[in-house]
């Protein structure tokens, strides 16, 4: 989403590696030793394993009596659990308006914290740019994909323009199709007809004019937010307009039918479509539970730009003192919400991590482990919560045999912890040290890229 134009300006650190330096040293070998992995093929953790990783990829992996280091190879050692580093798929890159320092920084931000892909979901020219960058490992990025420029009531105003756009977009090199409000049924098909025809996907919000029995029928290949699933289950009063962006079917709670949930939840995995909940947003946005004074002190919260932050809560202290808000009704939308994510998991439509950072309280990276800590409320267990950020990030991404697991084969995207991560959520200062293709960030690394960020910010 893109209700608040912010920034909040931030540093570059060059990537930092630890281990062996001598002359005779492999930096292309890479041993982590002596740890604990969960390989994310079950919920079981492996004690005493050996990680071989050459050229970026994972080499072989096994019981450290068994598996013999290379010699020359970096080795990274401690009482360390393994994971596969975690995917944010609703992010977004900041503006080239904003500089390439600011865009750069923030991907780096998202890195600090484990994540090691990112999906962003309002893209422009330079972002494919820096996607190629990032990829070549000339900064230090999680790997990208992204949007290109959405289609909205406001950028496309016809259908033949609109074919025009998927066709421009596609040429460009963009991974996706962004989706957001304002769409007429007239023109989503004429998008949905020639993304298919181009072999390009489509993916973000529903349009009111759409509907989510369309959209899916479409195939759309996501839906963000959980976006019109409250006017699939809800009796909806036949004067109401579309509301504010963010509302999501708030205003719909009063008319809500939670019998019609496993009934949603049942087309949507039977057509394949995904979705990503960014439950934490609408949690910032709508939960009496937490005021505004307490998100500001959320970990990561300190790397956003004072102006930001006080954008943040204005936005979120005027939404609740307005008309349309009600604590219970926001407590009871909440719950449904958590209500329709955990059906959507028992039915099998996939759900893939995303945090629809920075946006509203929801600073890179920080916020996709409070978002996975949700999902466990949500009654998903933390091994099941992970997989929407590994495992399923895979799945969709036609990656199932090369991303998402700590196994041979696959890409050597890695996050290192202190404690048990299924019994960490969320992680916050339990990282000690992210690998992206190979490109390994000890905790001093990763420390030294905060603390230049938080000198940077302008407070």
């Amino acid at each position: 989403m893109n209700m608040l134009k912010v920034m909040f300006p931030i540093l570059l650190l060059a990537a930092v590696l630890t281990g062996c330096d001598t002359g005779e040293s492999d930096l292309e070998t890479i041993a982590i030793t002596g740890v604990n992995v969960l390989t994310m093929e079950s919920d079981q953790i492996l004690s005493d394993q050996t990680v071989i990783i050459r050229n970026g990829i994972i080499n072989r992996i096994g019981n450290s009596d068994d598996v013999e280091v290379p010699r020359g190879a970096q080795v990274i050692s401690g009482d360390f659990y393994v994971m596969p580093g975690l995917a944010e798929m609703h992010a977004h890159i900041p503006s080239s308006r904003q500089g390439s320092e600011v865009m750069e920084a923030t991907l780096g931000m998202y890195l600090s914290q484990g994540i090691t892909t990112i999906r962003g979901m309002l893209g422009e020219p330079a972002h494919l740019e820096i996607r190629n960058r990032a990829e070549n490992g000339e900064i230090d990025s999680p790997r990208i994909f992204t949007s290109g420029p959405s289609f909205s009531g406001n950028s496309v105003s016809s259908p033949e323009e609109a074919r025009e756009m998927v066709r421009e977009q596609k040429e460009a090199g963009y991974d996706l199709v962004k989706l957001h409000p304002g769409l007429s049924r007239e023109i989503f098909d004429a998008i949905a007809e020639e993304a298919e025809r181009v072999d390009m996907e489509f993916s973000g919000h529903i349009s009111f004019d759409v509907g989510l029995e369309r959209a899916i029928e479409a195939g759309q290949t996501t839906i963000e937010h959980l976006d019109r699933y409250m006017e699939y289950i809800a009796e909806v009063p036949e004067s109401r307009t579309d509301p504010n962006i963010i509302y999501f079917g708030y205003d719909l709670t009063p008319y809500a039918d939670r019998s019609r949930i496993p009934d949603a939840a049942a087309r949507t995995a039977e057509s394949g479509v995904w979705n990503v909940p960014t439950n934490t947003l609408l949690v910032n946005v709508f939960s009496p539970e937490y005021t505004t004074d307490e998100m500001l002190q959320w970990p990561g919260m300190e790397y956003i730009a004072e102006s930001t932050r006080e954008g943040w809560a204005q936005y979120v202290n005027n939404l609740r003192s307005g008309e349309d808000y009600n604590r219970e009704q926001a407590r009871e939308y909440l719950d449904i919400r958590n209500e329709l994510t955990l059906e959507l998991h028992r039915q099998g439509a996939g759900l893939l991590l995303g945090a629809d950072a920075p946006q509203i309280f929801n600073p890179p990276g920080f916020s996709a482990h409070r978002e996975l800590s949700l999902l466990v409320e949500a009654g998903l267990t933390p091994y099941e919560a992970l997989k929407t950020g590994t495992v399923h990030v895979g799945e969709y991404l036609g990656e199932e045999t090369t991303t998402g697991r700590v196994a041979p084969g696959y890409r050597a995207d890695l996050l290192i912890l202190s404690e048990n991560p299924l019994l960490s959520i969320p992680f916050q200062n339990r990282i000690e040290g992210v690998m992206v293709a190979g490109r390994y960030y000890d905790r001093a690394a990763l420390d030294a890229l905060l603390d230049r960020m938080d000198s940077a910010v302008d407070n």
